[in-house]
């Protein structure tokens, strides 16, 4: 196994499937979430949920204030509503510019202080019409994580950005997860943040395809 790994947890079905893969595949597991305005805030209790029962190292909440007063997100914009629709082929209105730049750059902290190796992060080919869910994205931003780190400048080594479902549908993640015993029904993916999910939202979409996909039905439904 190798040794210990940050894993971006939203308390979503990819990020949960990632927590798990990570508790097998290093030693040391830690969890880091975020608070940046979100309308669907409520996945926060689902990520400590998840991170609880992952038994994690420690679980990190983190703040990310300037965000939340980001216009022209739908994600943080109260004047803009969440659409009722899959994603078009170009960045959708629910992008929030930068956020996996930000995320990742503040996981990198965590990282160089706590000595943690593997920063995981869990993008994959549906996420593609967001500009840093793509293999462009997560290779540059592992190059200038490299280059600010003074953990890789005392010791020589390198961090690794994780991402082992780039290439893979949401279905092809949802099947590791099967297998690895994923608690899907600790997970939340709705855009809206209602409960029960709003089941029209491109995320919720995506969810109920791939459990379809496997003749499944939502644990979440």
């Amino acid at each position: 196994m190798k040794n210990s790994i940050i894993v971006l947890v939203s308390g979503g079905m990819d990020s949960a499937t990632l927590l798990w893969l990570a508790k097998k595949e290093f030693e040391e597991v830690y969890a880091i979430s975020f608070d940046y305005g979100q309308k669907h805030s409520i996945e926060l209790k689902f990520a400590k949920e998840l991170a609880k029962i992952a038994n994690v190292k420690e679980h990190f909440i983190v703040e990310i204030p300037h965000l939340k007063g980001i216009k022209g997100s739908a994600l943080t914009d109260k004047d803009i509503k969440i659409p009722s629709q899959s994603y078009p082929n170009e960045p959708p209105i629910t992008t929030v510019p930068m956020r996996n730049l930000n995320f990742l750059s503040i996981a990198a902290s965590f990282s160089d202080i706590y000595e943690i190796q593997n920063i995981g992060i869990g993008i994959h080919s549906v996420d593609s019409p967001y500009p840093d869910c793509r293999a462009e994205f997560a290779s540059s931003v592992e190059s200038a994580i490299n280059a600010s780190s003074i953990m890789v400048a005392k010791k020589k080594n390198r961090i690794q950005v994780y991402t082992p479902f780039l290439g893979m549908t949401k279905t092809d993640v949802l099947k590791i997860g099967l297998e690895l015993g994923v608690p899907y029904e600790k997970t939340y993916s709705c855009y809206k943040g209602t409960v029960p999910p709003c089941e029209e939202c491109a995320t919720c979409q995506q969810r109920q395809e791939a459990f379809e996909a496997l003749g499944l039905k939502d644990p979440l439904l």
